[in-house]
């Protein structure tokens, strides 16, 4: 759905706020997730970037992008479930 919607966008959204609509939406399902930010020094420039996780396992990249970035330790928690 959170691809879907940046294909059809006007503008286009950033990694965090990518990472943080998937990973609230999945919360809404009861699916547990990790969204996770990593960082790296190109040259003179800090870079930051954030993904979702699900058992490890990076939602959201499509090109591994996240292992070219340090992952801070830990995730930061998933949601609670919602009760339906």
């Amino acid at each position: 759905m959170v691809r879907a919607a940046v294909r059809h966008s006007w503008t286009h959204p950033t990694c965090l706020q990518e990472s943080l609509a998937l990973w609230w939406l999945l919360g809404r399902q009861g699916i547990a997730s990790e969204l996770r930010v990593g960082v790296r020094k190109q040259g003179s420039k800090f870079e930051a970037h954030a993904w979702v996780e699900h058992d490890r396992v990076p939602l959201n990249e499509p090109q591994a992008m996240h292992e070219h970035y340090a992952a801070f330790d830990s995730a930061f928690a998933s949601l609670p479930a919602e009760p339906r």
